[in-house]
């Protein structure tokens, strides 16, 4: 029977919690090991089943299950006492420590579902205390990324197409990534991920569960919370603010400002920086699948700094940083609402946070059914770098697609191999219509059947709306003294779809960080008519610039430099116009012309 892992998550409360050195020393630290540890042994467990007050739980050791992966075995468990009769192993248990004759031998850490008895599997504390003992007290440092290997423009392609990319592609995981029996369920408080935003976390070891209306509750004032020792509950928070993502599961052992939680990972990225908060527990949900505490956040406690296989850790006092995300929500001119939230810092997951934290604001707010325009406008902030300014708009019934317009361009930004970017914050407005403000290509019109270098190409574009109205508006492309003579190409369009049919077949040009923001900023809007003159220039080019007097012998033999499948420089844009609207277009005509 495949194992779960079990853990529930809070809500996340502005409080502050006066720490003091009390609590860490009110439980005994002496632990057994693994190799003392026998079948039909007794011992005694700790964990929160109702309120603040750390209460205690039976087990009896079934066995070992030694080397369930390399180096790592697991001491099955049949528990009793409490409500376990009823419920079964409780997500929120995670990390409950367990005691034979007064010594410490691990975390509860493993559930079965769909379990009639309350049987789980307990992490050996060893293994726990191997792998988290060098938990280091300050954050991180920001050296610059080693990414998977993946080609330099791919990512920035995708987010110049307004795409995102699955952790899955960009970390060369098969599709089965992530679906490991030994998996956390992240408990989402109200309304669950949407199905696209939960299949861009597909890579990582983890599923999410449907909490329902409420895995989380909101405490009451002057709620009190569990002691920060041994037994005592404890969140993670992802996001926190005006939506809230995180995991909550228990105290395992706890060390002056060091403390180890869980059992189990909660992404297994190694260093982390994530607020750690104190809680209590509501009560309990019990479920023939899987029972859940019913968990609500008291106060910041700390910063979660490591995450591994067999557990978390956190230093207690310390300051976690995230990352900012300010949203405006203009609905229609009748009321402007306006959202604060915060992000976890990691490359691989703000943008897929960022991304999920716009699409559930907008299916909160925005119809699902019937025509409607969204409109976006605003800033990507990085120490040190020009303000990444980003705009959109989308006239169709798929909000999700504005979302991951915004996730794709952090996921350029974060996941960039030459430095790790310090965001100080993320600012959208966003205007919702109930009209459909769309445009089409319809057609195109070159107004000169030939064209001399120097001179301009107008072309004619006609536009129609959905109710089928048209106009026309002329654009003037200017071809370059150093065109070829001979054919080029016109192609006009969109920005998306000109990005997407990649007019400028040259590698893209990045030796920095700053040349990703260059490009974002420089990048092709959905809004806007582009006209785009391409014309073919056989050759050789290095990194995107050409090399010019390379008989074709040669350049066939040219080898690639791993950025790009072919560094023939087939084709690029010689000239450009462009036609600003305020609402999307859609199409994509091309043609040819003849250059004298």
């Amino acid at each position: 029977m495949p194992l779960l892992f079990k853990a529930a998550r809070l809500l996340f409360v502005p409080a502050v919690l006066m720490l003091t050195t009390e609590t860490t020393s009110l439980y005994a630290q002496a632990t057994m090991p693994l190799a003392d540890i026998l079948p039909g042994m007794k011992g005694t467990g700790r964990t929160v089943f109702k309120g603040a007050q750390i209460e205690t739980f039976e087990f009896e050791v079934l066995g070992v299950q030694r080397n369930i992966s390399p180096g790592h075995s697991l001491i099955l468990v049949k528990a009793s006492g409490g409500p376990l009769a009823e419920t079964g192993i409780l997500a929120g248990m995670s990390g409950s420590p367990c005691y034979v004759d007064g010594k410490l031998i691990g975390a509860l850490s493993i559930g079965f579902a769909f379990e009639k008895e309350p049987m789980g599997g307990i992490t050996p504390i060893g293994e726990m205390l191997d792998q988290l003992r060098d938990l280091p007290e300050t954050m991180p440092s920001r050296t610059p990324l080693i990414l998977p290997k993946v080609e330099p423009p791919k990512v920035l392609k995708a987010a110049l197409r307004g795409e995102m990319l699955p952790l899955s592609e960009l970390m060369g995981l098969g599709s089965q990534a992530g679906q490991s029996a030994a998996e956390l369920p992240l408990l989402i408080s109200g309304t669950s991920l949407l199905p696209e935003n939960q299949a861009l976390f597909s890579g990582l070891p983890l599923r999410f569960a449907n909490a329902g209306s409420g895995a989380m509750v909101s405490p009451a004032p002057n709620s009190k919370a569990s002691p920060i020792e041994p037994g005592g509950m404890a969140s993670i928070a992802l996001v926190q603010g005006d939506m809230d993502m995180a995991a909550s599961g228990t105290i395992t052992y706890v060390s002056g400002k060091k403390i180890l939680l869980f059992g189990h990972q909660l992404f297994n990225l190694g260093g982390v920086d994530l607020p750690l908060w104190s809680a209590s527990v509501a009560g309990n949900v019990a479920s023939y699948q899987s029972s859940f505490k019913l968990a609500q956040s008291v106060a910041p406690i700390g910063a979660l700094r490591l995450d591994r296989s067999v557990g978390v850790g956190g230093v207690l006092g310390a300051e976690p940083r995230m990352v900012p995300l300010r949203i405006g929500l203009n609905l229609g001119g009748r009321k402007t609402l306006n959202f604060r939230f915060e992000l976890m810092d990691h490359p691989f997951i703000t943008p897929i946070l960022a991304s999920a934290v716009v699409s559930q604001t907008l299916s909160g707010y925005v119809r699902g059914l019937g025509l409607q325009s969204l409109s976006l406008q605003g800033n990507i902030k990085i120490v040190g770098h020009p303000a990444i300014e980003i705009e959109n708009v989308i006239a169709d019934l798929n909000p999700n697609r504005l979302a991951t317009f915004v996730g794709a361009m952090m996921q350029a930004l974060a996941m960039n191999p030459f430095e790790r970017p310090v965001f100080e914050g993320i600012s959208l407005t966003i205007k919702a219509e109930e009209r459909l403000d769309l445009t089409g290509i319809s057609a195109v019109r070159i107004l000169k059947a030939h064209v001399k270098r120097g001179e301009s190409l107008p072309v004619l574009v006609t536009l129609q709306n959905v109710q089928g109205v048209r106009e026309n508006a002329t654009l003037n492309i200017p071809v370059p003294h150093s065109a070829q003579v001979g054919k080029a190409t016109l192609l006009v369009g969109d920005g998306l779809s000109l990005s997407a049919a990649d007019p400028d077949e040259r590698v893209i040009d990045v030796s920095g960080l700053n040349d990703i923001v260059r490009l974002l900023n420089g990048a092709l809007r959905n809004n806007h008519a582009y006209a785009l003159l391409v014309q073919s220039q056989p050759g050789a080019g290095l990194r995107g610039s050409r090399i010019e007097g390379i008989p074709p012998s040669v350049a066939s033999l040219i080898a690639t430099d791993g950025g790009s499948s072919d560094n023939k420089l087939q084709r690029h844009i010689i000239g450009r116009a462009v036609l600003p609207l305020e609402r999307e277009v859609k199409g994509l005509i091309t043609l040819e012309v003849e250059i004298e």
